[in-house]
């Protein structure tokens, strides 16, 4: 898996940890947490406009991707500078156009977040500890503050910091720190669950990437 899909993928994480997690370790995290997902399991989809800014103080490393990403059930469809990804519930699309390629893939299993969007709902309920910090106001937001720590101390990253919103309980940004020293960034722009997106928004059209190069991974 390359860099931009990998951070892609860390995006969809961070945005379906805080609407999946339905059992909480602190009672007013869970509160809450149970709001933002009630609110995107009711939603008929739910489109996000992004920048995902990656960031290292120790390397001077500054890097910003826009992009969007929309949800529907198990489907998704993603679009950042770099990349392109569908999944249409049965396989997952990757477009690279530096290289005008396309790969196929079968959702692995055991690939959990990875691959599998519908694991997304309950993967995270047993794997971290969060708490509630507090509220904090940001260019005149309200915001809850929650801090979300991994039970399995092997993972690459030490702590997931996410902001909700105190009245509209939307996602606002999401910050996550690694343990080599980088820090990750999801600041949502736009945040919309009133749409009904088709299904065949999430199915690649090869019609639409003339001359693509279509590399086959599926068993």
């Amino acid at each position: 898996m390359n860099s931009a899909k990998l951070k892609v993928f860390i995006i969809i994480g961070l945005f379906m940890i805080s609407h999946g997690l339905l059992k909480s370790r602190d009672d007013r995290a869970g509160k809450i947490l149970d709001r933002l997902s009630e609110q995107t399991l009711s939603a008929p989809s739910v489109a996000i406009d992004f920048t995902f800014t990656v960031s290292s103080l120790r390397d001077d490393i500054m890097e910003d991707y826009d992009g969007r990403m929309t949800l529907k059930g198990e489907k998704y469809r993603i679009s950042i500078t770099e990349m392109e990804s569908w999944f249409d519930g049965t396989s997952i699309y990757t477009y690279m156009p530096d290289v005008n390629e396309i790969m196929i893939s079968d959702p692995d299993e055991e690939g959990g977040l990875m691959s599998n969007p519908a694991k997304l709902f309950t993967i995270y309920r047993e794997e971290f500890r969060y708490r509630l910090i507090g509220e904090t106001i940001h260019s005149g937001t309200s915001l809850y503050e929650i801090d979300l720590h991994p039970v399995d101390l092997s993972h690459d990253f030490h702590t997931v910091k996410l902001f909700i919103d105190r009245n509209k309980y939307f996602l606002h940004s999401a910050v996550i720190s690694g343990k080599d020293g980088n820090r990750y960034t999801f600041m949502v722009h736009n945040y919309d669950n009133r749409q009904e997106v088709p299904d065949s928004y999430f199915v690649f059209r090869k019609e639409d990437y003339p001359e693509v190069e279509i590399i086959d991974l599926r068993w």
